[in-house]
């Protein structure tokens, strides 16, 4: 789709676009969300564990949790249905807040292009062309739709998390809002939003610079080989490839945010949290969940962005028909 294609979309058309493919995401994955929030929690217990092991003089700890035996206790205590547990909260989240990112992109992308000759001789002194431009643009537009996105749909996050994780078993979503409330106050529903920023800002800037670059580059190889590669096709692997990369440059940040949602009182704030993974685990816990996540983000960015371009296309393809007629 190009820019021009959209700058003639309605508005509307973004954010029901946006909202088909947030719901589709979000239902289909919903199992490795679950599973993702379930093995952050379960390294937290077990470091707990090897803690109060070390001061009683206990020598053997339980083994750590897998993403397969992750999936058979959740089976075996809920059935295959407690898979899809926290999908209603994931849904009023992901609904809005994807419908609302497809918008605010699409806006925001028009304005810097409106308002190119201001910002881009300070920004992108060395973008002598159309492409250099519009990929600066894309970072931009990308990072600042979903920190403000972000923002606005961090309460849903926070209950989404805790939701899911069996540490507080709560009963509904109004148990929980309630009980962070009660415990925490109004500033407990935003708990972990410098790292979500962190973490989504730079996701949405890089995946959007990945992905855009990628489908330019299929169809021109396409194009050059005479092969012809449905639309759809080409934005799924490009979808996947970007989000591959943008998740393992962002991934110790989606740790961090999960720690700070789900045990606030531990970890306080992204700085004292950063340093207390490093002390306690190195490295190395940084990177934790990341092999869920490595599946579930790719695969959600990839649906998402497949199915709202349809969208768009379908609109555009319409219209020029009906143009015709």
């Amino acid at each position: 789709m190009s820019s021009r294609g959209r700058e003639n979309t309605p508005p509307l058309l973004h954010l029901f676009g946006g909202a088909l493919s947030g719901m589709v995401a979000c239902v289909t994955l919903q199992p490795l969300d679950l599973i993702k929030t379930r093995l952050q929690q379960q390294r937290q217990d077990h470091l707990a564990f090897l803690r109060e092991a070390k001061k009683n003089g206990l020598l053997e700890a339980p083994k750590m949790s897998t993403m397969v035996s992750t999936i058979r206790d959740i089976v075996h205590s809920n059935g295959i249905l407690g898979l899809w547990r926290g999908t209603v909260p994931t849904i009023l989240r992901n609904v809005p807040g994807s419908a609302m990112y497809f918008f605010a992109l699409a806006e925001t992308r028009q304005a810097l292009a409106r308002t190119r000759h201001h910002w881009q001789p300070w920004i992108a002194p060395k973008a002598t062309n159309l492409k250099d431009q519009q990929q600066w643009e894309n970072l931009v537009s990308g990072m600042f739709a979903r920190g403000a996105v972000g923002y606005i749909m961090m309460p849903v996050t926070v209950v989404k998390v805790r939701f899911e994780s069996n540490f507080y078993n709560y009963t509904s979503l109004s148990d929980a809002f309630t009980s962070i409330i009660k415990k925490d106050g109004v500033r407990g529903l935003f708990a972990g939003y410098g790292a979500t920023f962190i973490r989504d800002a730079p996701f949405a800037g890089i995946y959007l610079f990945f992905y855009e670059n990628c489908k330019k580059s299929a169809k021109v190889w396409s194009e050059n080989h005479q092969y012809q590669v449905a639309n759809a096709l080409i934005n799924l692997g490009s979808g996947v490839t970007a989000g591959v990369a943008a998740t393992i440059i962002t991934h110790p940040f989606d740790m961090l945010k999960t720690r700070m949602q789900l045990k606030p009182t531990i970890y306080r704030n992204i700085i004292q949290s950063a340093s207390k993974v490093i002390k306690e685990e190195g490295l190395i816990g940084f990177f934790d969940g990341m092999s869920v996540r490595l599946i579930r983000k790719p695969l959600n960015s990839a649906i998402a962005w497949t199915i709202y371009e349809e969208v768009i296309r379908w609109y555009s393809r319409d219209s020029s028909l009906q143009n015709r007629l």
